[in-house]
């Protein structure tokens, strides 16, 4: 049994001879030595050897003895027959397992490994001694009977077992271009394994489960090895089984009970994401895996049964057996039963299917008998819930029945079931014996129970609300609602009081009641004696839903008697909802009819408003009603000073208690109608209205700076809808007020500036907050002026609060993006603000920069004396500067950027430059010495980086310091000139490849510069190998950049030169994306040229070179930018392509969509591959129709070949496996989606329905001169498009396909049934088989129902 290593082949043949003969080793030792020979000898040709093994395995198997035990039980048994399963051909190995009675042996075997026995503990005796010797010389592989009865190695012998069946199942499966008549016989054999004993089969099924339903227990949610196809396999083998008439029964009474415990533990959390990767994973598998084996093999026959003879005795049987957990076999059963569709076909079907769902639902119920009532409600709960996620609604009278005996059947009523009964149907409670019934059980909640009043609104009451407005009887509900109120004790305290209620009636009102309902209603109301403001309660909530005119008007008269009555012995929070209902009725009412309704509660109104709580609701509510009093009468109404002067007092309290009350959550109501409603009132200049806006801007003030305990994002929420307020921003006056003290508050401080006060940084926001209309000249003049005013103690404040340098900044650039000259405007104002800017803070840099930009070009846009004499300080500062004797810092790069970059968009022509002696030349030379020092500066320090580590803060600074080389833009004539020493050189060089592990984008933008400057110090060669070590996340724009530099001045010559390197070292199919960018960037710049200086490079074979490495990319960016490069030279480079390249872009697309295609993985790379392959073809189709004549079978592939990878399955069943790996591309990792689908239907509509320019000059030479050429293009392509429809039958019987994905297909499938002929459609017919036939059929019965076009 030694291993002869120099004929590994020989030692397999002599050890397999002498299995039975060597009796010095155990039979796991011989087991093991086996293996090992096996192993290295696997690539024998012959199977004679393997075979031996096998016969000789199940021999030792097959007993009842404890070493047949062992060896059934040992793990590496079942690892060496799924090693030798492959290599006998199917026929002998059939013959072979049938002779052995294989069956049999798995069946013992899985009897014992689902009876595992307690570990055993390690001995210390001298056996134990010699066992561990023993484990050591071997491997990890448990060796004693007592280890392998354990639970752990239990499990580890089943995934063994099941990963040898699933390779013996793929051995029974013909596949396709294989199926010759020794390989189907051979197939078959082993199907009759498991068809020839359905008992058997069937226990090898039942127990293949509960190792399944152990794993899930044993492992703690931690994946098994191999765990994904368990389900996948045993299904396969109860497939597998000779079908009878009591096939379902057997299903019933040994499957069903293991497979819903499965099924029910991972659907109690199948929504809710799981903290463990593996078991979410799994889930994921089991679930679909899981339904579908009940659905096909219990639910759909049981089904049919139904159908035939109305018969569900085999359900109630397994219901009646799966007792283990009855609410998991009847939740399972159910939603199996009701998830399963039923045949649109068939007009029947809905009714046969409603029946089915009615008793089967009756029989889930019947089976949840044994369960305590609690336990019986929570299972009840989750079948209405499936009920209404499927749409699979009981009758009403089951219904009825469940609200009857268990909704009621107790001390109290459970509300829970009862909202999901009321959701399911409503007409359980609106046509039943006792409708009052409802409404009584719900004026029985208490009122102590808050969670248990929330429920009963929100599930009960206001579903209950929707199904009478449903039902057309919303006065009914009303009504209802009313006299439950009366009957309360306590108004406030009535579950009916809460506010949801009023709210929801108030927004189906209008839309469900008539105006003469409505009239009816209230007339009804009337005489219902009501003493506590009940009608209070119901008025509200029908007025809040009256919108229409015609009803206000015909209501109005009927609502106000119906409030003429005494309300004195109401409690205070019921009668908040008078001055509610009366501000309604100010808003409706005419000027007469308001000016009479304040006569009647002026009275009672006033002391309210002077004397009430501002905490009470009763307060806010008339204080409400007192402004739609005073807008009612505005403007210029009776009583308009009167009901002013009371608002004002109003809002004097608000604000004498916002004073003495830090926390403002008490007046939210009250400042959020001051601040969205009050500013209406403010239209004329009168005194009271003055007072008005007095109060409102006093408000704002005190609500915006003097609470310290707000912090600065809450204030602005608070102040927010009164600065957006429309009302607002129409008047003037408002707005002057408004902003005046904010201004004033900036100017007009005590003792130092208002800038730098403690509310300041508030102060500044809520500014920012105004819109620019609100920025008219002399507030931009005269803030500005503020800010010059207070500059240095402004800039000292900022140092040392990034937030209030964040917001003044940005208000000053907000300033100044308007035309802002404010007085002394001088240079040095900009010089001020850098100087406080550094680049630590990347967003205050920008925002200064703008600030620069922005400034100079106004002024450079309005040029007089003013502005020259700006320019003039602008020049003084620029000859000022001593670049040679000190380093540049970010205030000099910064403004020599900002005046340089102005000047080189819009010089002034003017002359006005030449008059006060300023040339651009001199900011430009000035720039460039500034750069020059600062990058010299940098390459010093970046080299020490040591000692002087490279901060953030300095890369933004060489950032800026590039931008500003480059301000000037890409015209050569304006480009400024900086001259680097060779040793700066090298040294910016070796600090780019620093930068480049910080910041990408800095690092590149410095290669570029250098580049730039010297491109003479760069080789083809250098220039490769920096892009060959770009990373992928590099951003496009950068290494055109890069590119650009070092092909600039170049001939068109050594630029194909370059080009060319790059394609002939084959870097673009992987690595670094940088070469292939640049190659994309090369071939633009060659289309951007004239056509006379465009040099000698063949695009043709450019394209070629593309389209045959398409294939071989390695990383998804690869291809993208390959096939995009593709698609360019395509589209723009039309007259250029040859025949070649199109047929080659065909065949690349082809070779994508096989076994051969790139091996590219990720979550996203099917979808974006399909979408790249979809531009490729369309474009051909379009701009390269005419070259397809003569060739269509090429284009006829391609599109066979994308249709199979859109309707593939990437995780098919153990069956169709072994040809899925054959067929499916690698890159195909997930199942396409419909809307890709309609991507394919488009490239068949652009073949069966072409545009006019796509074929022009396709006519036929010899045809009619009556045809046109879309016509002449229709019947060729209707000559082979039938194809298409071919392939697309033969893989609906293949694989499963959607109805969305056939939906999104059928466009462009009818649009290739228009143009085949009968002719083609008789070919097609004849070349599909029965099943194909009836697939076409259905096909084409849909077309004419829907897609044929008959004319008129």
């Amino acid at each position: 049994m030694d291993v002869d290593e120099n004929g590994p082949q020989l030692a397999l043949i002599r050890a397999a001879r002498t299995l039975d003969e060597d009796s010095s080793l155990s039979l796991p030792d011989k087991i093991h030595k086996l293996w090992l020979l096996l192993t290295a000898a696997k690539h024998t040709r012959l199977h004679g050897v393997e075979e031996s093994i096998l016969r000789w395995l199940l021999k030792q198997m097959s007993a009842s003895t404890d070493d047949a035990e062992h060896v059934r039980r040992y793990p590496l048994t079942w690892k060496i027959l799924a090693h030798v399963f492959p290599k006998i051909p199917a026929q002998a190995l059939g013959r072979s397992l049938a002779y052995l009675r294989f069956v049999s042996i798995l069946n013992k075997t899985l009897g014992d490994i689902t009876k595992p026995e307690p570990q055993p503990t390690a001995p210390e005796t001298g056996q134990g001694t010699t066992t561990a010797k023993k484990r050591k010389r071997g491997t990890d592989w448990p060796s004693t009977l007592a280890e392998l009865r354990a639970s752990p190695q239990c499990l580890r012998t089943a995934s063994e077992v099941f990963e040898a069946l699933a390779v013996l199942l793929e051995q029974g499966t013909a596949q396709s271009g294989e199926l010759t008549p020794e390989k189907r016989v051979g197939a078959e054999h082993v199907k009759s394994l498991f068809s020839s004993s359905s008992d058997e089969t069937r226990d090898v099924t039942a127990r293949l489960l509960l190792i399944c339903d152990s794993s899930i227990s044993l492992t703690d949610g931690e994946l098994v090895s191999g765990a994904q196809s368990w389900i996948d396999t045993l299904t396969t083998i109860w497939d597998l089984r000779l079908r009878s008439k009591e096939e379902s029964l057997e299903f019933a009474k040994h499957i069903y009970e293991r497979a819903s415990l499965i099924l029910d533990k991972f659907e109690v959390d199948y929504t809710a994401p799981s903290s463990n990767p593996g078991y979410g994973n799994l889930r994921e598998i089991w679930v679909p895996q899981l339904r579908r084996f009940l659905s096909m093999y219990f639910i759909r026959p049981a089904r049919q049964r139904f159908s035939a003879d109305k018969n569900i005795d085999i359900p109630k049987l397994a219901l009646g057996i799966a007792q283990k957990d009855v609410v998991a076999s009847t939740t399972v059963m159910w939603r199996i039963a009701a998830t399963t569709p039923r045949d649109t076909s068939d007009p029947k079907s809905k009714i046969e299917h409603d029946a089915w769902i009615e008793n089967i639902f009756q029989a889930v119920v019947e089976g949840l008998r044994p369960l305590a009532r609690r336990e019986k409600i929570d299972a009840l709960s989750r079948l209405l819930d499936i009920a209404l996620q499927t749409r699979s609604i009981p009758d009403t009278e089951t219904l009825r029945a469940l609200y009857r005996k268990q909704a009621l059947d107790g001390a109290e009523t459970d509300w829970r079931l009862l909202s999901k009964i009321l959701a399911c149907d409503a007409d359980v409670f609106l046509v039943a014996e006792d409708p009052e019934a409802i409404f009584d059980n719900i004026s029985k909640v208490s009122d102590g129970d808050a969670k248990t009043k929330d429920q009963v609104v929100s599930d009960v009451i206001l579903p209950l609300q929707d199904a009478l407005h449903n039902a057309r009887d919303l006065a009914g509900f009303v009504s209802k609602w009313f006299r439950n109120l009366c009957a309360a004790g306590s108004v406030e305290q009535s579950i009916w009081f809460d506010p949801r209620i009023r709210a929801h009636l108030a927004t189906i009102l209008q839309t469900s009641l008539s105006t003469a309902q409505i009239l009816r209603l209230l007339e009804g109301l009337d005489p219902i004696p009501s003493k506590n403001g009940e009608l209070l309660v119901v008025l509200d909530g029908i007025c809040g839903g009256v919108t229409d005119e015609n009803t206000i008007a015909d209501i109005h008269s009927k609502i106000t008697s119906l409030m003429d009555r005494d309300w004195g012995d109401i409690s205070a929070v019921v009668v908040g909802l008078r001055w509610r209902v009366i501000g309604y009725l100010a808003s409706w009412g005419s000027s007469s009819e308001c000016n009479q309704l304040w006569k009647r509660v002026k009275s009672d109104l006033k002391p309210i408003l002077k004397k009430g709580s501002l905490a009470a609701s009763e307060t806010f509510e008339a204080f409400s009603c007192c402004y739609k009093l005073c807008l009612a009468s505005h403007i210029g109404g009776k009583y308009e000073e009167d009901l002013t002067k009371l608002v004002c007092t109003m809002l004097k309290r608000i604000l004498s208690s916002v004073h003495a009350e830090a926390d403002l959550r008490l007046f939210k109501p009250y400042i959020d109608l001051v601040f969205n409603h009050l500013p209406r009132l403010s239209e004329q200049p009168k005194q009271e209205v003055n007072s008005l806006t007095d109060q409102i801007v006093k408000l704002l003030w005190h609500i915006g700076y003097n609470l310290p305990s707000l912090r600065n994002e809450q204030r602005l929420d608070y102040i927010r809808p009164l600065i957006h307020n429309y009302d607002v921003l129409d008047e003037e006056p408002l707005v002057d007020a408004l902003m005046t003290s904010l201004l004033n508050a900036l100017d007009n401080s005590e003792n130092q500036s208002g800038w730098t006060q403690p509310h300041s940084l508030s102060l500044l926001s809520t500014l920012l907050e105004f819109p620019v209309e609100c920025w008219t000249k002399g507030r931009r003049k005269r803030i500005m002026g503020s800010w010059k005013k207070h500059k240095s103690a402004i800039s000292s404040y900022a140092a040392k609060d990034s937030e209030y340098a964040f917001a003044a900044l940005r208000l000053l650039v907000k300033i100044m993006e308007q035309p802002t000259f404010y007085e002394q405007m001088d240079f040095t104002d900009l010089i001020d603000i850098c100087s406080s800017i550094t680049t630590s803070d990347a967003t205050l840099l920008c925002l200064a920069e703008r600030f620069v930009d922005t400034t100079i070009r106004q002024v450079l846009t309005n040029m007089n004396e003013a502005t020259q004499s700006y320019l003039l300080g602008a020049l003084h500062y620029t000859k000022s500067l001593k670049p040679g004797k000190h380093s540049a810092d970010c205030t000099q790069i910064l403004l020599l950027k900002g005046l340089v970059a102005a000047l080189s968009a819009q010089r002034p022509t003017d002359g006005s430059l030449e008059r006060i002696g300023a040339d651009t030349d001199v900011f430009k030379k000035s720039l460039a010495t500034l750069v020059e020092r600062a990058l010299s500066d940098f390459s010093l320090e970046a080299n020490g980086s040591a000692k002087a580590p490279l901060t953030d803060e300095k890369l933004r600074f060489v950032s800026l310091v590039i931008d500003a080389a480059q301000a000037t833009g890409n015209d050569a004539a304006l480009q400024m000139t900086i001259q680097l020493s060779g040793d700066t050189l090298t040294r910016l060089e070796r600090a780019g490849d620093i930068i480049l592990t910080r910041d990408n984008a800095i690092g590149w933008k410095l290669r570029s510069f250098l580049m730039k400057q010297s491109a003479h110090r760069y080789t083809n060669e250098s220039f490769s190998a920096i892009l060959d070590v770009s990373s992928d996340s590099v951003e496009e724009e950068l290494i055109h950049g890069f590119v650009d530099a070092y092909v600039q001045g170049k001939s068109q010559s050594i630029r194909d030169q370059l080009f060319d390197e790059l394609i002939d070292r084959d870097r673009l199919i992987g690595g670094s994306v940088g070469p292939l960018l640049a190659a994309r960037r090369l071939l633009r710049l060659y289309q951007d040229r004239p056509a006379g200086e465009r040099g000698g490079l063949d695009l043709a074979k450019v394209h070629a070179y593309f389209a045959a490495h398409l294939r071989l990319t390695e990383s998804l960016p690869h291809f993208k930018l390959m096939s995009e490069t593709m698609l360019f030279l395509l589209d723009k480079h039309a007259d250029e392509m040859t025949q070649y390249n199109i047929e080659a872009t065909l065949t690349s697309v082809i070779e994508v969509c096989s076994a051969h295609g790139p091996r590219i993985q990720g979550s996203r790379a099917a979808g974006e591959i399909f979408a790249a392959l979809f531009k490729l073809v369309a474009l051909i189709i379009r701009r390269h129709r005419l070259r397809l004549s003569g060739h269509f079978h090429i284009l006829l592939a391609t599109l066979r070949a994308l249709l199979t990878v859109l309707l593939a399955d990437p995780n098919p069943s153990i069956s169709n496996r072994q040809a899925a790996r054959a067929r499916h591309p690698p890159w195909l990792a997930a199942r396409l989606q419909p809307r890709h689908a309609e991507r394919f239907a488009r490239l068949l509509t652009l073949v069966c329905e072409p545009s006019a320019a796509s074929v022009a000059r396709s006519r036929a030479r010899a045809g009619s001169e009556l045809d046109s050429a879309t016509d002449v293009a229709k019947r060729a392509a209707g000559q082979h498009m039938y194809l298409v429809l071919e392939a697309y039958v033969k893989l609906q019987l293949e694989v499963e396909v959607s109805r969305e994905m056939r939906r999104a297909l059928e466009v462009g499938v009818f649009s290739v049934l228009d143009i085949t002929g009968e002719g083609c459609r008789k070919v097609l017919n004849e070349s599909l088989d029965a099943s194909g036939r009836a697939v076409f059929r259905a096909l084409f019965a849909e077309y004419r129902k829907f897609g044929k076009w008959k004319g008129v």
